[in-house]
């Protein structure tokens, strides 16, 4: 019986990654989990299926992994725009903004991250735990710092103020990618808008971020 060689020190690592680009940038293309295929993406890899079986137990595998990659590429886009902020609340508002401008120039990564339910489904009304390793969760919980930073809450407010930023957030990405000509307020008013309405006026100004 044959062996097969062992691949070099490095070389799993790298078709891992090839798999995983590949796989990427036609769910992106295609925007319908059940039209990737596993044939589809090792052809375009130019792998054989056996091949990616050796990196992901099937499908469902290869798909969670996608997705962590595109909240992850989310995650990146956000901070890296936070960083830059001078105080809270600028941060706040870059947050937004690079969220928003994400969804506008990364169109089928951020579709990929909302095309199928990710993780299991939770039964509680709680804020992810701060351990987590989902990709998603630590989005979410980047933005409860960042609303923590601006005003003193408890965490349940904190909780609360955050899922309606992030909901209005995707609600207006995604009305946008569906409805291009959907007529919406200038983006920088909108967002100061919502920070009048869930944060509250500067101190000593006249509202908004």
């Amino acid at each position: 019986m044959a062996v097969r060689p062992r691949s070099p020190r490095g070389e799993g690592e790298r078709l891992r990654a090839t798999l995983l680009d590949v796989a990427t940038e036609m769910l992106a293309e295609v925007n319908d989990i059940d039209r990737l295929s596993i044939r589809a993406v090792t052809a375009r890899a130019g792998v054989s299926p056996s091949a990616l079986y050796m990196h992901f137990a099937d499908k469902d595998e290869l798909v969670d992994a996608i997705k962590q990659r595109c909240f992850n590429a989310l995650r990146e886009w956000v901070a890296d725009a936070g960083a830059d902020a001078g105080d809270p609340r600028a941060r706040l508002f870059a947050m937004g903004k690079a969220y928003l401008a994400f969804a506008r120039e990364q169109p089928g990564w951020y579709a990929v991250c909302f095309q199928t339910r990710f993780g299991e489904l939770r039964e509680d009304n709680l804020p992810p735990a701060r351990d987590t390793e989902d990709a998603d969760a630590l989005v979410f919980l980047d933005l409860m710092d960042a609303v923590g930073a601006v005003i003193e809450a408890s965490e349940e407010e904190l909780f609360e103020i955050s899922t309606v930023i992030w909901t209005a957030l995707h609600g207006r990405a995604s009305l946008l990618q569906a409805m291009p000509v959907c007529p919406l307020p200038d983006e920088d008013r909108w967002l100061a808008r919502l920070a009048l309405v869930l944060i509250g006026p500067e101190p000593g100004g006249a509202g908004g971020l």
